[in-house]
């Protein structure tokens, strides 16, 4: 009998590495996030979302202002509790019934609404994506498969109070399954338009956020930053625009050349050097902390407890022989 080899072996299953998974869920609270900000501009490429952000006006405002805002409502849904986490979701479904209607100027003939599973899924996954893509670039460690998954399911199970009802409404089950969903929006569902391509060329003129500044210490901060920011966001621009799908990146009119991967390399490199030699205290901010600590507080109680409250065996219940 000829045996029949299978000259395609499947690859063998790796194992989930705990200490990886620490340092993952640790980046998902990291103040790193913010380097990457910028990737999250895949959700303008989607043009009704673009038309309803154009319309409101905030952006052009302040959009680092924005940015604080769905940072930290992102934060809240990883990092807060069960309640929390519910509260948060069901304030953001009440408020964006309000964001509905129709575009202005280049938009004018776009309809939008807020709560469309549509575009309300393809903002849920491109948070998911940014934490995913910029786990390695900031912290240098790689996740295999299996621990792709196991990340994919922490973000998503983080993130299930903020899904809208409905069978069909669902974020993607599996890494798998958003992976091929991201791929088909890109080439399906995406386009370049002129919200896009101003946030991109604006990341340059980055303004101070007013949320999270006294009104004194910002007016202090603003003449320095003036100076600094345009090389602030050149940083933000790079390090966002290395982990962002090369499709998307085309569609911001953003000309990645071979000296940007250099930069990549550099910028990325530093973030890992201090993610290595920080203390928590400056990578996290502070509600991951606080969590954490809470969970060391909470293994250290029941590090105490009895395994059974039964007599020892072979003892007698009220103390004899």
């Amino acid at each position: 009998m000829v045996a029949v080899v299978n000259e395609a072996p499947q690859r063998a299953a790796q194992p989930v590495r705990p200490k990886v998974m620490r340092e993952f869920r640790k980046h998902s609270g990291s103040v790193f996030g913010g380097f990457f900000g910028a990737a999250a501009f895949d959700e303008v490429a989607l043009v009704p979302v673009a038309a309803a952000v154009d319309k409101t006006g905030r952006f052009a405002e302040n959009f680092a202002d924005r940015g604080v805002r769905s940072g930290f409502s992102a934060f809240l849904a990883i990092w807060g509790d069960a309640h929390d986490r519910a509260a948060e979701g069901e304030r953001l479904k009440t408020m964006h019934r309000e964001v509905r209607g129709r575009g202005v100027g280049h938009f004018a003939d776009v309809r939008y609404s807020a709560l469309d599973p549509k575009l309300w899924n393809w903002i849920a996954v491109s948070g998911l994506f940014l934490v995913l893509n910029s786990f390695t670039p900031a912290t240098g460690y790689s996740l295999n498969d299996a621990e792709e998954e196991a990340a994919y399911q922490q973000l998503r199970e983080a993130f299930s109070a903020l899904e809208l009802p409905g069978r069909h409404a669902k974020l993607p089950t599996t890494y798998a399954a958003a992976r091929d969903y991201y791929e088909t929006m890109v080439r399906e569902e995406l386009a370049t338009n002129p919200f896009l391509r101003r946030v991109t060329t604006d990341l340059t003129r980055l303004p101070l956020p007013t949320l999270v500044l006294p009104p004194v210490l910002r007016k202090a901060l603003t003449p320095p930053w003036l100076v600094l920011r345009p090389v602030a966001g050149r940083v933000v621009k790079v390090c966002s625009f290395g982990i962002l799908h090369p499709g998307i990146r085309e569609l911001t009119g953003f000309d990645w050349r071979p000296r940007h991967d250099r930069e990549f390399a550099l910028y990325t490199a530093m973030l890992q050097l201090a993610w290595r030699t920080l203390p928590d205290r400056l990578l996290l901010i502070p509600l991951a902390r606080n969590r954490i600590e809470y969970e060391k507080l909470v293994h250290v109680h029941r590090s105490v407890a009895l395994d059974s409250f039964a007599p020892p065996a072979g003892r007698c219940p009220v103390g004899g022989p």
